[in-house]
């Protein structure tokens, strides 16, 4: 059954449907549309089968998990729900191809001491692409400014547009109050976190 037409809304500059997503979704899709996320720190991963037509798009906020085994939220998650998803419409993995966006320093350099997100969303990323041996075709990482990011599943095509500055006030304000939530779970010990 297509997609088209579930969740989707009309997106009039590209006269396409457009799916959006948000932290700890995906998406994946055979179809003609465009799925649509908005980053700052969290990473977005694009995957596309070329032979079969069909690609996916990611966005985690976190590399691994801390207990929610079947979260999105976690980059670890969302990429074998998104490639499982993918082989569910006929992609091979094999054929994979991949493209990485985000990972923006978007929370303050006093937050940021507490947890470099937008260093280990990029790392684990690449990572996790190199031993699944997924090539990766292109990327926009790191920098200071959200990024709206725009893939056209059937064709692997993506299209990054950075918001303007200033324009990031609002991710930043959710990733620090985000930020602030892991650093009172981590409570006053000293060592290595693990999610």
């Amino acid at each position: 059954m297509s997609e088209v037409g579930r969740f989707l809304r009309p997106n009039p500059h590209f006269g396409k449907p457009e799916r959006y997503i948000g932290p700890g979704e995906f998406y994946s899709s055979g179809d003609d549309i465009v799925i649509s996320t908005l980053l700052g720190s969290c990473i977005a991963v694009s995957l596309h089968d070329p032979v079969a037509k069909v690609g996916g798009l990611n966005h985690f906020m976190l590399p691994t998990r801390s207990g929610d085994r079947d979260s999105a939220k976690y980059g670890v998650n969302a990429m074998e729900l998104l490639i499982n998803d993918l082989m569910k419409k006929g992609a091979a993995r094999a054929r994979f191809r991949a493209k990485v966006f985000g990972g923006g320093s978007m929370l303050s350099a006093s937050d940021a001491k507490v947890f470099d997100v937008p260093k280990m969303n990029i790392d684990f990323a690449f990572q996790f692409l190199e031993l699944e041996g997924i090539p990766v075709d292109s990327y926009s990482v790191g920098g200071a400014d959200p990024r709206r990011v725009y893939f056209f599943p059937a064709s692997g095509k993506v299209l990054v547009k950075y918001s303007k500055p200033g324009a990031g006030t609002a991710v930043a304000r959710v990733e620090r109050e985000y930020a602030h939530r892991l650093a009172e779970r981590r409570g006053p010990s000293v060592g290595p976190i693990l999610f």
